[in-house]
């Protein structure tokens, strides 16, 4: 379909880089197509400059690659995430970095696996607390400001400063937090940086940024690149990583001079839906009052929102696949252009009554958190650190989890390891193989051998399987599962496989095997959420981005939305974004009563009456039994 800008949209295609300039976009208004348009013309000129594409999520960055592989000249300008961009600068001057080298990212896998349970024992903290002190460290650096989580005793955060250097350079990894950290010292420190020729700055989601983010880029600005920022305080949702909608409401102060650009017609959501997320979102007193406010195309359709009740928790579960079932059945709607969106799902305590239903109807559905048990599986994992070694031979991380997935090798031996790389210097792999050459002095005879035995088989293996110099014709997906037609230990398993085929067409071809491998998680959760044949079910805030025909908002209760210890004003911009991914038809569902286990959620006695979210109350949709709905709806 032809792009015809509107008026708004024609404004910001006029743009010529004379300033620093804020698209302020409600949802559904185009501002990817807008932005891709403006590039496409600005490489297309007589002096085209060097443009960089930012954006905060992978789930925007693979909606920006779509939109921009469709115009010749944009297309040289692949987007990147926040943190790939860091990373990218950072191996061109790794001299800047204090980084553990060669760089190299933790997965959650091996943090989980590795990194937390090695460093809980090195320093005396139990592995699960970890994970509080890795968050209060990412806290700071993304704010700037140290701050002290509640959540961390005292004494944990001492032995965890005191051990986390050594174990880090130890280990070998970096965590993906930390990049722009490190990126922004860099930028401050040093003035002879490479990579950094850029003229502009394309920035998508801008409101998801923290202050670390956005010191990044004022530092990029000072260096002479324009600045042109894309998104929404309305849909600022991410204050669990520090970002809040004041860094895009304060644009015009921390850049003077800057041109503002609204986007306010939106191209996605029928009228009715838009009446109603309105009624939300302008509940928000923090927010401008003098912003246009989001208006349907004048040739949109009404669609269709409801609010309905449910006597209790397993009524509102098959009401809404009865509500699915007649939306592919009466609606003729894919399976896969229907979003369910709960506020959270801890343990699959609201997805998993959901599912069962669906599945009694025989319907299919997504769920993105296969995705980590695939990739986890002791077979699949063997095969990822077996590439990882292949990359880098003493891939410490690498080393670590072949040992873990050694039946009879446990921690003792990691440890024993971890001791001779200290008493080195050196990293564990390089420890390990160091060990191997010796034939593993004072090490218990039974676990020697089986160690000495697994070492000696991944050599083997890595001896006769070298990397391609260029990336293979048909993709490092491809390459990887022929590995297994030749040797069965390198073998993936089909989930596996369809997983790298996948990542395949959306992997930006000029990464090496080394950048592939630690995109194939990310890339395919992403894949999940965003492509699947099935009902897709997932958290409101992983929906931002997409787009549905259909949208099912299950479990809108006080006390569920908002939370009560959350930012209330967060909470109203997490339902609005859920609200606004619907183009046709939007349902949004309550229990009256709820027992089994939902029935806590926000409520402090299990018995008690229920009432739906306040932010809803007073709005243009009133409630009304979802039973009788649902027979009158579609007899």
């Amino acid at each position: 379909m032809p792009f015809e800008p509107t008026s708004e949209q024609q404004e910001i295609l006029r743009y010529r880089l004379e300033c620093h300039a804020r698209v302020l976009a409600g949802p559904g208004t185009g501002k990817s197509a807008t932005v891709v348009k403006l590039i496409d013309d600005l490489l297309a000129g007589t002096q085209p400059p060097r443009v960089r594409l930012l954006t905060f999520t992978r789930a925007a960055t693979a909606e920006l690659a779509e939109k921009v592989s469709e115009h010749p000249a944009a297309a040289t300008e692949r987007p990147s995430t926040i943190h790939s961009f860091a990373l990218s600068i950072l191996l061109q001057n790794l001299d800047a970095t204090p980084l553990p080298q060669p760089l190299r990212m933790a997965d959650d896998w091996e943090r989980a696996n590795i990194v937390n349970p090695t460093l809980g024992r090195r320093i005396g903290v139990q592995p699960r607390r970890i994970d509080n002190l890795f968050r209060e460290h990412a806290a700071n650096w993304e704010s700037l400001i140290p701050t002290e989580s509640p959540r961390v005793r005292p004494e944990d955060r001492a032995r965890f400063l005191a051990g986390w250097q050594e174990h880090r350079a130890i280990y070998g990894y970096t965590l993906l937090s930390e990049l722009p950290f490190v990126l922004r010292n860099a930028l401050r420190d040093h003035d002879d940086l490479r990579g950094l020729d850029f003229r502009l700055l394309v920035v998508d989601e801008y409101q998801d940024l923290n202050a670390c983010d956005l010191d990044v880029l004022r530092l990029l600005t000072e260096r002479g690149a324009r600045l042109l920022a894309v998104g929404d305080d309305d849909q600022s949702i991410y204050s669990f990583r520090r970002a809040a909608p004041d860094g895009i409401r304060r644009f015009h102060s921390d850049y003077p001079g800057s041109a503002n650009y609204p986007l306010s017609i939106t191209h996605r959501c029928g009228r009715q839906i838009i009446r109603w997320a309105r009624h939300v979102i302008e509940g928000d007193l923090t927010r401008d009052r003098n912003r246009p406010p989001l208006t349907p195309r004048q040739d949109s359709p009404d669609g269709e929102a409801l609010l309905l009740s449910f006597q209790s928790a397993v009524g509102e579960a098959k009401g809404v696949a009865v509500l699915v079932k007649a939306l592919i059945e009466k609606e003729h709607l894919q399976p896969s252009k229907i979003l369910i969106l709960l506020r959270g799902d801890y343990q699959g305590t609201w997805s998993g009554p959901i599912k069962t239903e669906l599945a009694r109807e025989g319907i299919e559905y997504a769920d993105p958190e296969t995705v980590p048990e695939v990739l986890g599986r002791p077979s699949n994992r063997m095969l990822i650190a077996l590439l990882r070694l292949m990359v880098h031979r003493a891939d410490s991380l690498a080393w670590a989890t072949v040992l873990t997935l050694t039946q009879g090798v446990g921690p003792t031996l990691l440890d024993a390891v971890y001791e001779r790389a200290r008493s080195d210097r050196s990293q564990f792999g390089a420890a390990l193989l160091a060990l191997h050459a010796e034939d593993y002095p004072n090490i218990a005879r039974a676990v020697a051998g089986r160690v000495r035995e697994r070492v000696e088989n991944v050599l083997a293996q890595l001896a006769v399987h070298p990397i391609p110099q260029e990336r293979p014709e048909g993709g490092w997906g491809e390459w990887i599962i022929g590995l297994g037609s030749t040797e069965p230990t390198l073998s993936a398993d089909e989930d596996l496989q369809e997983i790298l085929r996948q990542v395949d067409g959306l992997a930006d071809e000029t990464l090496g095997l080394d950048r592939y491998i630690g995109q194939i998680a990310p890339l395919a959760k992403d894949l999940a959420q965003s492509s699947s044949t099935g009902v897709r079910i997932m958290s409101m805030a992983a929906s931002k981005g997409l787009t549905a025909e259909a949208t099912i908002l299950p479990g809108l209760e006080a006390g569920v939305v908002p939370r009560p210890d959350q930012d209330p004003e967060e909470e109203r911009r997490l339902l609005y974004v859920a609200m606004t991914r619907a183009k046709r038809f939007l349902f949004c569902t309550w229990a009256t009563r709820r027992i089994g286990p939902t029935a806590r959620a926000g409520q402090g006695r299990v018995q008690q009456r229920r009432s739906f979210s306040r932010f809803l109350d007073g709005g243009p949709v009133e409630s009304q039994p979802g039973q009788a709905y649902l027979r009158t709806r579609w007899p």
